[in-house]
């Protein structure tokens, strides 16, 4: 399932689909949509200037097709990955957009709760074929061209998974079994109980469009958007598996750990979002959406942590 968006120029249609730039990959990857609020504050994991957040980073991983991974014949340890930059994958994105001659490599995030045990959205590991189809790679940074063998795991089974949107019930997770322990895992402490109040600052860590690991901040948790507001009391209920938030994420963000930025804790499962892009007629090409920093402009929702059951 792709997001597409029609834009009419004059008597002209024209249908783009922000999922095209997966045509490396072997199927149309599911990416519910995000977008910019305000500045675009993604930045580099190694260049984030808080050494907790870098450190929590080595038990956040990437969805990577099985297909896209080859062992070297000569070196074991040695995984060798196609070296395809964004802007060969995605030729309809405008030339000034950031992280363009980056590698994209997989579609998900996700994030380690226990030595071998790993959380991400629900659509993106929908069923066992999914498991069995798709690595989680650690440490794919900016710069990095190979992996080590002790970077990519296998998802053994799926322990529980929901996927879940209407007018009853947001659900989008999954817990999965790798098939070992990672090396080099740090514990990633989660809320337990409560919820998360407005306004409180938020970091999201993962990567987005595939592209190497990147820590955004200068979000915080929002009140409800004008759509929600129109259906309130069904907001409301709803809200009680979710929260919004204006962090600058995309598709691939999906699965990423959401933290509360004053304590360290997960707060939540990056889950859905608008549209990555819009067509820019004068550019002739897509570029990222943005709007402003408003809580009433925030379409990001998060599944909260403590939903999930098991952990």
């Amino acid at each position: 399932m792709g997001r597409s968006f029609t834009r009419s120029i004059g008597t002209l249609s024209l249908v783009l689909s922000i999922t095209n730039f997966a045509a490396a990959f072997e199927r149309p990857p599911v990416y519910p949509g995000d977008l910019i609020y305000g500045k675009d504050n993604r930045q580099e994991i190694n260049d984030y200037y808080e050494k907790d957040f870098r450190d929590k980073s080595a038990s956040i991983a990437l969805r990577v097709s099985k297909r896209r991974l080859t062992v070297d014949r000569n070196d074991s340890n040695r995984i060798l990955f196609p070296n395809v930059s964004l802007e060969n994958a995605m030729p309809q994105i405008c030339k000034d957009e950031r992280f363009i001659e980056q590698t994209t490599l997989g579609t998900c995030s996700g994030f380690l709760v226990g030595p071998k045990t790993l959380v991400t959205a629900g659509h993106c590991v929908v069923n066992e074929k999914e498991c069995a189809d798709n690595r989680w790679v650690f440490g794919f940074k900016n710069g990095v061209t190979e992996l080590a063998s002790n970077q990519v795991y296998s998802c053994k089974k799926i322990i529980t998974q929901r996927y879940v949107y209407d007018g009853n019930e947001v659900s989008d997770y999954a817990v999965i079994e790798l098939d070992r322990k990672v090396e080099g895992y740090v514990p990633l402490k989660t809320r337990k109980f409560g919820r998360v109040l407005l306004n409180t600052p938020l970091v999201v860590i993962g990567h987005p469009m595939g592209l190497p690991m990147k820590a955004t901040d200068g979000a915080v948790v929002s009140r409800m958007n004008e759509k929600e507001l129109t259906k309130k009391w069904t907001s409301l209920k709803l809200r009680s598996h979710y929260f919004t938030a204006n962090l600058d994420s995309y598709g691939g963000n999906s699965g990423s750990p959401v933290f509360n930025q004053k304590n360290g804790q997960v707060e939540g499962i990056l889950i859905q979002g608008a549209d990555d892009f819009v067509y820019n007629p004068d550019k002739e090409c897509l570029e990222s959406r943005q709007l402003s920093d408003s809580h009433l402009n925030t379409y990001e929702k998060v599944m909260r942590i403590n939903k999930v059951p098991g952990l």
